[in-house]
């Protein structure tokens, strides 16, 4: 698999480079942490949420499996005058920082079905008391539609399933929603989505 994504990033800018406009509008709204504001971004490609947050004045860690996305990412980051701290990492084998995050950003992170709530689990582990998850994804109807994500049922969110992933968490945002993606060429188009936040208790 880590393969078929070295290949897809050799072309650069496959998602666009411009954040995800829920990641900026909900990022915005996170108070400051007095323990240095500091986000993950697992599967994270080639940066796009990773150096936008890092722009603005996150401290921020990403990974994904493909080292061409990651090589990407630094390259963007550096363009832009900031840093993020890169891993090449599979999502069950990045340790993260022993400290915890106060926002994990999970975008398009989809997985095969006995691989999901194993990875959800994760998400939560990282997070400090009192952070975030904020998350976005397709959602089953998107079955069919060319603008993006898997092409098996299974893999794609519904509310009941990130309620039931996420109960240890307080649910704040758990919504399908249709928009138009401009997220470079494979997110091009109408899609349904699911735009999903939910914090640690403190």
């Amino acid at each position: 698999m880590h393969r078929f994504w070295d290949k897809r990033y050799q072309k650069e800018g496959v998602y666009g480079k411009a954040p995800s406009p829920f990641w900026v509008r909900e990022l915005e709204r996170v108070a400051p942490s007095p323990a240095g504001n500091r986000l993950l971004l697992p599967c994270e490609g080639e940066g796009r949420n990773a150096v936008w947050a890092a722009r603005n004045g996150w401290t921020v860690d990403a990974f994904d499996g493909s080292s061409v996305a990651m090589k990407t990412c630094k390259r963007w980051a550096a363009e832009a005058g900031v840093e993020v701290r890169t891993h090449h990492a599979d999502a069950f084998e990045f340790e993260g920082d022993v400290d915890g995050y106060d926002v994990v950003g999970l975008f398009y992170a989809h997985m095969p079905p006995h691989l999901r709530l194993p990875f959800h689990e994760l998400a939560i582990g990282w997070l400090r008391p009192g952070g975030r998850v904020i998350l976005e994804g397709f959602e089953p109807r998107q079955l069919g539609l060319p603008s993006g994500g898997p092409k098996a049922e299974a893999m794609l969110f519904t509310t009941a399933m990130l309620s039931e992933d996420f109960t240890e968490l307080e649910i704040l945002k758990n919504e399908t929603t249709s928009v138009v993606l401009d997220e470079g060429p494979y997110h091009q188009g109408p899609a349904h989505i699911i735009q999903f936040i939910a914090e640690k208790s403190a």
